[in-house]
């Protein structure tokens, strides 16, 4: 006959301090940067990415090649650079509900998400998270 050893479960304390720990070690990496020169170095590379790679209807948009990044924004690492209408986003992660990311608009009012979405940690530099 088979014997079947009992498995313990693991304390309480050991599960709820793993899950805390993996959240803050993912939710840690999508931040925004506070270094001041390199948040203002995003911007004017923003608006010159706005000048050479101004999107022509009937498109939108323009998607920028990782080969033509500019060195602040890249050092971001995004996944996704992208000139609109509207201005430049910056996506770090990508997420279904808008993601996290940097968004330089030509002016605030053209801010697609609600205000709420959004903190400026520099000006005209505008970080989002999933809203």
């Amino acid at each position: 006959m088979c014997s079947m050893a009992r498995m313990r479960s693991p304390p309480y304390a050991i599960i709820t301090f793993a899950t805390l720990a993996a959240v803050s070690i993912l939710g840690g990496c999508n931040r925004p940067v506070s270094d001041g020169e390199q948040l203002r170095a995003i911007r004017a590379e923003a608006q010159m990415l706005m000048k050479k790679h101004a999107p022509t209807p009937p498109s939108r948009w323009k998607t920028i090649p990782k080969d033509q990044w500019p060195t602040a924004i890249s050092k971001l690492h995004p996944e996704a650079v992208t000139v609109h209408l509207w201005g430049v986003d910056i996506m770090t992660k990508a997420y279904f509900d808008g993601g996290y990311g940097y968004a330089v608009p030509r002016s605030k009012a053209d801010l697609l998400m609600p205000a709420a979405c959004y903190s400026e940690p520099s000006q005209g530099v505008f970080w989002h998270g999933p809203c």
